[in-house]
């Protein structure tokens, strides 16, 4: 009886220590990933060479890096997306098309 008394605080002790470290591996997890999406796009050089959802999908990390929420980063053109387009269109003077054009693409690349 006496090592049941002992091994059950113990135990409990351990169950309370991983319930409370789950949710900062968690946010320190997503923290990494987003920082690796930053990365990448700090690395990018020549988006000449990106077609379709890559594109897209570079579009919307710099949009997002910039403060302009694109939603989901999926490389689909959906209507959040093309929200954030206009939104960062109109604070750097552009035609608010709300597409990929490569106005827009050169201002959202070189203000980044």
């Amino acid at each position: 009886m006496k090592v049941y008394q002992r091994i059950v605080p113990a135990f409990s002790f351990l169950i309370i220590l991983a319930c409370l470290t789950m949710p900062l591996y968690a946010v320190e997890k997503i923290a990494a990933e987003h920082k690796e999406e930053s990365d990448k796009v700090l690395k990018f050089t020549d988006y000449n060479d990106l077609k379709g959802a890559e594109l897209i999908r570079m579009v919307q990390l710099t949009l997002k890096d910039s403060g302009f929420d694109p939603g989901p980063i999926d490389g689909i053109l959906g209507p959040k997306t093309r929200e954030a387009i206009k939104r960062f269109q109109i604070k750097n003077e552009l035609e608010p098309t709300g597409g990929i054009d490569e106005q827009t693409i050169n201002q959202l690349f070189r203000s980044f």
